[in-house]
């Protein structure tokens, strides 16, 4: 029987003592400094405490079968085979339990003399760690005729390395075999049982549909479902709320509102997808459905397990993972491959536990989900060796290997070698020790595996035949430092003079040629670091001649030269975005574009944003939830209905009663088509809308109190310019050929009649405080009110007949606001305070006569509670501004300007481009 085994498990005992009792000679071997008889105990500090115990309870087992125990072969020789040529590591195997020290050749101590056994590395960070002895690695095996087979990497904490590992050993062309269990609790598989599961016993949420779905493995052979389909239904469910019960009541699938609230008629285009989406949900859902039901009709696990089972068998699982198994092997992937079959078996395995132990028993569904999703959690599949040749990586616990000429251990921190040994388990330690003593087999404790750490460490650091590599990160990957580990300093007490050398990251300036040529080990990276020191060099920088080298050889390599002019293209980076080439922007935006004046607005705001938007046409999810545009559109239209119903009654319309009737009455009339009724879906949406109607009653009543008191009265509601609306387009010559064409539509405009001719003025409800600021009029981010003014000004003698004059331009915030008072107040205060609180905001012309027709009660005081304005302020309108400033944004956007170069104003905040 082999060596290096330094306890087993009781059921490996049982086995060995059944082996005894029916063979005449067994042989073990040990590694032990003497044998130990049936009845011998070492103690409890000895260095090879656990190769003693397990000496002497083969003995006792021995003693047992029946079977003789014949005299110990000490093989105990002055320098052991494998040392025979390197004294160093002789030394340190011989001296283990001395405190002797090294009094051989010093030259011996240098990591550069061919002898040298051992070498200690402080890196600057784990990834320096791996990356130096990727370096090394490579040159043993160019330089010394190294086999990778000869070649091992120790961890002591696999989870610190395992992903840095492969990276880079993956960068420098390594390969490499990882010696271990892996979890399996994020492969596609496992997450498809578990979010299956979850949909059945967790009330169909939305997110774990999808994610069994996204797994790729949901499906039957009549009815494939793709990737694009499964997003083109996530995106509906998103929009629409389909979660729970809505999944399986089509009364809730229809087609989501794209436009105006007011639109009744759907297309024919979404009757038709909304019947291709419901076959692709009943597609989906099928196998889902069905494993429900078999699952509602079972009543023990035994029945569970089988419909589990038997969903398997109905989404064909097991012929999927036949087909990646098949792919891997066709692309090079043998250790992926190995992979799939021992998955397979794994689960099945866990369902035959399952009913072995329990499978007559009751169990609820959400009990046996969260059993299952336990025990995958649990799994763990070890993996075959790709190849013959590759390099060995490790644990000291469980990887036991001959014939390794260089181990590389890294990760020797404090807290790791030793490792700081925690009690996690059911049994405290004294309760342990208290069993043992009563004559139970237990594991050992976390007393004892501390004390073994010391055994641990003599067979991981007397594994290497030719050198033996310690490395430690000086700081973690969050810059935190770290310690080394005793053995550090006890490796030094046993070669005085032994160098530590110093890992880097990247060659360093100060570093020799030869050491900064050092990390060229492999082209990839030597491109990526000679990158590094040209830049260096540019900065001011002295450079060596190698890197000259290593720049002439990549020139002349054809396989490198493309990336290496690439990336020395990059030295002469600035972080600035080239406006479009003239056919780039001539294709995306066209020769005539239709354009809003807020897509203006965004422009100024930041170039970058207007491109994403409307170059690339990115847009966000839709998401079931009320987001401001929605609350907008519900004012809107809401207030567009009251305001065209009841102007159209005349002096019996402005009844402030009436105005709240109407209002309510429209706010229900377009709950159900906001969201995809969102508003309808929940008590705390209804709690919402019941809000929402309020805002809007107040809000109407205060729009009639203003009525009342105007000469100006709505001659459009809602009333849209542009190739298809009541008013032609704002046409804009951009140059070489090219055209912008504005387009918008018009909340509510208004019209007097005055000594001068027909006033026109702008209203624009907005569900925040909105002021017209001149400054942002200057630099264009606001336009949009007096590009509103100017078209139908200039269209006032085709749309109303005869010309007009501009009145003004005002917001009228949509709220219902708290009144704050030190005192109490009367009725009519409190109504008159109310009515202050929806003034208008915004600019109007420098006419008394005309600002007397917006609010009649000037007449009997200076300051207007339906306006801004006072007879003491003179305010200019700016409407032959604003044309000039679209025609300007407009040749800027339309010529390829993409710039992320937000807006800034002072004393705000940047807006960023999203």
């Amino acid at each position: 029987m082999a060596g290096r085994l330094s306890c087993f498990t009781p059921n490996e005992f049982a086995v060995l003592e059944a082996l005894m009792r029916r063979v005449n000679r067994v042989s073990v071997t040990l590694t032990v400094d003497r044998p130990y008889l049936a009845g011998e105990r070492p103690d409890e500090l000895d260095a090879f405490h656990p190769t003693a115990e397990t000496s002497a309870r083969l003995c006792e087992a021995a003693d047992s079968a029946g079977l003789p125990v014949e005299p110990a072969v000490v093989l105990a020789p002055d320098v052991p085979p494998r040392f025979a040529a390197n004294p160093m590591l002789a030394f340190l195997e011989r001296n283990w339990e001395t405190r002797e020290s090294w009094d051989g050749d010093q030259a011996l101590l240098q990591p550069e003399h061919p002898l040298c056994g051992l070498s200690v590395h402080a890196a600057v960070n784990r990834r320096a760690e791996v990356e130096a002895v990727a370096r090394d690695m490579l040159r043993r095996v160019r330089e010394d005729g190294s086999r990778w087979r000869d070649l091992a990497v120790f961890l002591r904490r696999m989870e610190d390395y395992a992903d840095l590992i492969a990276a880079v050993f993956g960068d420098y062309g390594i390969p490499y075999y990882l010696d271990g269990k892996m979890s399996v609790s994020h492969h596609p598989f496992v997450e498809f049982i578990r979010s299956a599961l979850e949909c059945v016993a967790g009330g169909w949420k939305a997110e774990a549909v999808f994610r069994c779905a996204k797994t790729d493995l949901l499906g039957s052979a009549d009815a494939v479902v793709t990737r694009d389909e499964i997003d083109r239904l996530e995106n509906y469910a998103l929009a629409a709320g389909i979660d729970g019960w809505r999944w399986h009541d089509d009364r809730v699938w229809y087609p989501l509102s794209m436009g105006d609230l007011e639109t009744e008629d759907v297309p024919d285009s979404a009757d038709e997808a909304m019947k291709s989406l419901l076959a692709l949900r009943d597609a989906m859902l099928k196998p889902l459905r069905t494993m429900e039901r078999r699952m509602k009709a079972g009543a023990t696990v035994k029945d569970l397990c089988e419909s589990l089972y038997l969903f398997l068998e109905d989404t064909a699982a097991a012929d999927r993972l036949e087909q990646w198994s098949r792919e891997d092997a066709n692309a090079g992937n043998p250790g992926r491959m190995a992979m799939y079959r021992p998955l397979w078996d794994g689960v099945m395995n866990l369902l035959d536990q399952l009913v072995e132990l329990m499978g007559d028993q009751t169990l609820d569904l959400q009990l046996f989900a969260g059993m299952i999703d336990s025990g995958l959690e649990e799994l763990k599949l070890g993996a075959v060796p790709p190849s013959l040749d590759g390099v060995l990586i490790g644990s000291p616990e469980r990887t036991r290997s001959d014939r390794i000429g260089i181990v590389y251990l890294l990760g020797v921190n404090d807290g790791v070698m030793p490792m700081k040994i925690s009690e996690n388990g059911l049994l405290a330690e004294d309760e342990r020790e208290r069993l043992t003593s009563a004559g139970l087999t237990m594991a050992p404790g976390a007393r004892r595996r501390l004390l073994d750490e010391r055994f641990l460490a003599y067979m991981t650091l007397t594994t290497a035949s030719r050198h033996l590599w310690i490395s430690y990160a000086l700081a973690d990957d969050e810059g935190q430092g770290l310690l080394p580990s005793e053995w550090i300093r006890r490796l030094k007490q046993w070669f005085p003079g032994l160098p530590l050398r110093t890992l880097s990251g990247e060659p360093l300036g100060v570093e020799s040629e030869k050491e900064q040529l050092a990390f060229a080990a492999h082209p990839g990276r030597a491109l990526t670091h000679l990158i590094s020191r040209l830049r260096s060099w540019r900065q001011g920088e002295g450079i060596v001649p190698g890197w000259w080298s290593v720049y002439d050889w990549m020139r002349e390599q054809d396989e490198w030269k493309n990336r290496l002019v690439s990336l020395i293209s990059s030295l002469n980076y600035t972080n600035e975005e080239q406006p479009l080439q003239a056919e780039t922007s001539r294709l995306l935006y066209g020769d005539r574009l239709l354009a809003s004046v807020s897509r203006m607005e965004r422009f100024v705001s930041c170039p970058f944003r207007h491109f994403a938007s409307h170059g690339l046409r990115l847009k966000e999810r839709r998401l079931y939830r009320m987001d401001a545009p929605d609350i907008g559109q519900l004012f809107h239209a809401a207030l567009r209905q009251t305001t065209e119903k009841l102007f159209a009654e005349g002096p019996a319309g402005m009844d402030a009663l009436r105005w709240q009737m109407e209002a309510a009455a429209a706010v229900d009339r377009l709950l159900p088509r906001v969201q995809s009724q969102i508003l309808l879906s929940s008590h705390r949406h209804r709690l919402m809308a019941r809000k929402l109607r309020d805002i809007v009653t107040q809000a109407s009543t205060m729009l009639g109190g203003h009525a009342a008191l105007s000469a100006f009265k709505p001659v459009g509601l809602e009333m849209s310019f542009g190739p298809d609306g009541m008013l032609p387009p704002l046409s804009l010559e951009l140059g070489n050929g090219r055209w912008m064409d504005i387009a918008g539509r018009i909340d509510r405009v208004d019209a007097a009649e005055s000594a001068e001719g027909l006033l026109l003025r702008i209203m624009d409800y907005k569900s925040s405080a909105v002021k017209l600021k001149l400054d942002e009029v200057a630099h264009g981010l606001s336009l949009q009110m007096l590009t509103y003014l100017d078209v139908v000004v200039s269209h006032a003698p085709h749309w109303l007949g005869r010309p007009a004059q501009p009145a003004g331009v005002l917001y009228f915030h949509v709220q219902n606001p708290l009144l704050h008072t030190a005192n109490g107040v009367s009725k009519e205060e409190a109504e008159d305070l109310m009515f202050r609180k929806y003034r208008m905001q915004g600019l109007l012309l420098a006419d008394g006569e005309s600002v007397k027709l917006m609010d009649e009660s000037l007449n009997q005081t200076t300051k207007s509670a339906v306006i801004p304005v006072e007879f003491k302020k003179r305010r200019q309108l700016l409407r032959a501004f604003a044309s000039g400033r679209l025609h300007a944004v407009g040749r800027i956007a339309f010529f390829g300007a993409i710039a992320n170069s937000p807006y800034r104003q002072k004393n705000r905040r940047r807006r960023g481009c999203h």
